[in-house]
């Protein structure tokens, strides 16, 4: 398997990364509802950044792109679980792509 799925979990807010022609972008934040998991991966494996976490931010919401060390990704999700914010990480889905180099 090539993810990790993390659920009521999401990263500090404002790290949201955008594919530079801005293929799949709805709004100023996210990636259009729509699409699916493979597609935002597809777009993600793209990116120059290399991110390697993908947000689910709710059932009928965006996607989110984002980039965090892989050794800093508990650290941060307990970051978010004790912060203000942590009623909106409840209902968000983590995929953290596992082969990213």
């Amino acid at each position: 398997m090539d993810i990790m799925i993390i659920e009521n979990a999401d990263l500090k807010w404002g790290k949201n990364l955008h594919p530079e022609n801005r293929e799949g972008c709805v709004g100023k934040e996210g990636i259009d509802a729509t699409y699916t998991l493979d597609m935002v991966k597809t777009i993600a494996y793209r990116m120059p950044e290399k991110p390697n976490i993908i947000i689910k931010s709710g059932k009928d919401a965006k996607w989110y792109i984002k980039k965090c060390p892989k050794d800093e990704i508990i650290r941060e999700i307990e970051l978010m679980r004790n912060s203000s914010f942590y009623e909106k990480s409840l209902r968000c889905t983590m995929y953290v792509l596992l082969n990213v180099v």
